[in-house]
């Protein structure tokens, strides 16, 4: 089996983070699926617990209808919040940007639990590959059309709109009581 080049792999999180690629496998939640098919004509990007699929984008994984679900979702959308995805092994790179700038990128499990935060994780000294346990590349140098990523770039958590943040935490809402925690 190849391995994906790192210029492959940052096409691959470009293209998913301006929408044109959408991940072919479905979303854990099937109603995920259904509400962006039916709303945006278009698959959520991502797939299990990745990207747009991650639960906790939406009230922090919590509705009580479909339609309820279907307002979060509205609120995420509208919110200017952009997700990307990309794999690495069996984890996957998540990154949340506004227009092209990454402010946050972490790498979750097939589970959509977080593995490793913020670009001093993620990103090898100088800022030129994303690099995994397992040595993955994912952003070559220059990083393409996408800004921000780099060994400064804050990690985040999915979290609450509510409660204390440590020192250098910031919370971006998402939608209802749900936010992410960037750190």
């Amino acid at each position: 089996m190849r391995t994906p080049t790192p210029r492959v792999l940052l096409l691959v999180l470009s293209l998913c983070l301006s929408g044109v690629l959408h991940a072919a496998a479905q979303c854990r939640d099937p109603w995920i699926n259904d509400i962006y098919q039916q709303v945006y004509n278009r698959r959520p990007v991502g797939q299990g617990e990745a990207g747009e699929c991650n639960i906790h984008l939406y009230n922090n994984g919590t509705w009580g209808s479909r339609d309820e679900l279907l307002g979060y979702i509205k609120q995420v959308q509208q919110s200017g919040l952009r997700v990307g995805v990309a794999p690495l092994g069996s984890n996957m790179v998540m990154a949340v940007a506004q227009g092209n700038q990454i402010f946050a990128v972490s790498v979750l499990d097939a589970s959509g639990n977080l593995v490793a935060s913020g670009g001093g994780n993620l990103v090898a000294s100088g800022g030129g590959n994303l690099v995994a346990s397992g040595g993955g590349n994912l952003v070559a140098s220059g990083g393409g059309n996408l800004t921000g990523l780099s060994s400064n770039t804050p990690g985040f958590a999915f979290g609450s709109n509510y409660g204390t943040l440590a020192a250098g935490q910031r919370r971006v809402p998402t939608s209802g009581k749900g936010a992410l925690v960037v750190r």
